[in-house]
């Protein structure tokens, strides 16, 4: 017969394992979600993420550095239109986030499917994304 207390112990017992668990979690589509929207915001790009889905992920460990590269796809809604620039871009910016290696318009609320990657290293704070805010 389990008792009260045996009873209350297993469910603390259980709680106890399960949030110790949480701070060693990769990044997901929720978190690279957020990461790419804050990317396309702090490079001027007025965009809404219509959906966004890990497609594939792995981890890379060199040199003791613990780090997690996340492929995704995106539908990416631009409300007032945008004019991607990419030929002037000379480092990682808004053009490789939105998978795009061309100048391209788009229209007012056009819909871009994009795919790309988006990489993290691990801390002891948990994932720094590539928008320094760790997750």
């Amino acid at each position: 017969m389990i008792t009260t207390y045996t009873f209350r112990l297993s469910i603390a017992l259980a709680a106890a394992l399960a949030l110790a668990g949480c701070g060693d979690h990769q990044p997901g589509d929720a978190t690279g979600a957020k990461v790419l929207r804050n990317i396309l915001q702090k490079n001027g790009v007025d965009a809404k993420i219509v959906s966004f889905k890990k497609v594939n992920a792995r981890e890379v460990n060199r040199d003791k550095v613990n780090a997690f590269e996340l492929m995704y796809e995106a539908e990416v809604q631009f409300p007032e239109g945008f004019e991607a620039k990419c030929r002037e871009e000379r480092e990682r910016g808004k053009c490789a986030f939105l998978g795009l290696d061309e100048d391209r318009t788009f229209a007012k609320a056009e819909v871009h499917t994009s795919e790309g990657t988006l990489h993290f290293l691990k801390t002891d704070k948990g994932w720094m994304a590539e928008d320094n805010n760790v997750y």
